[in-house]
């Protein structure tokens, strides 16, 4: 596993230094294969519902409690899974018209990905009890052995190519964090450094 996660970190670190049309055309793709993984489990969930499976949902937040450490503890885990409008910030000299396409997509990304991940979390307790996901090591696989059949091969291979977008997206965003600040003078040199044919940043992009 750390040699395949190896292979595929060296992939995109090549795939980015080499054409940053390519960088954005596979984040594209692999954008698309996430949003029709959660499709796929949203449809599955309903499916479930639709059949009267919502026992789990009337005992999900059972033992909930409203103190507002634990409240704020719960917001800090959920973090990452939002870190992507984080990212955006880091590439804004490379948008177009930043100042209306930044504020656009991040009003429009971050209820997109709530709704999103607020359906998939419902789908989940259509047909696992709490007990049961927190016990699961792969939720996500738990729930495609179980509504998916034959099919449910496909969820760990959405897992992995979700898991690569979201490294190809990382290592896009944050180069241009070490470029910049190597450019501005708060890191050595070379990082700031631009491929002559590609006009990537590639010294930045390796470091990262």
């Amino acid at each position: 596993v750390k040699l395949f996660a190896s292979c595929c970190i060296v992939l995109i670190t090549f795939i980015n230094s080499y054409s940053v049309s390519l960088a954005t055309k596979v984040q594209n793709v692999f954008t698309v294969a996430k949003l029709l993984a959660i499709l796929v489990i949203v449809v599955g969930g309903l499916v479930k519902l639709g059949q009267g499976n919502t026992q789990y949902l009337n005992t999900g937040f059972t033992g909930s409690t409203d103190s507002v450490g634990d409240v704020a503890t719960a917001f800090y885990s959920g973090l990452w899974a939002y870190d992507g409008w984080n990212n955006l910030n880091y590439v804004t000299e490379e948008l177009k018209k930043p100042y209306t396409n930044l504020p656009r997509a991040i009003s429009i990304g971050i209820p997109l990905v709530t709704v999103c991940y607020m359906l998939v979390n419902v789908s989940y307790l259509a047909v696992m009890s709490k007990e049961e996901l927190l016990a699961s090591e792969t939720v996500a696989v738990t729930f495609g052995n179980r509504v998916l059949g034959a099919a449910s091969f496909l969820v760990p291979l959405a897992v992995v190519f979700s898991t690569f977008g979201a490294a190809n997206g990382t290592a896009f965003t944050s180069g241009r964090l070490c470029f910049v600040a190597a450019r501005e003078g708060h890191m050595v040199d070379v990082l700031s450094y631009v491929h002559v044919n590609k006009k990537t940043p590639s010294s930045a992009l390796i470091f990262n």
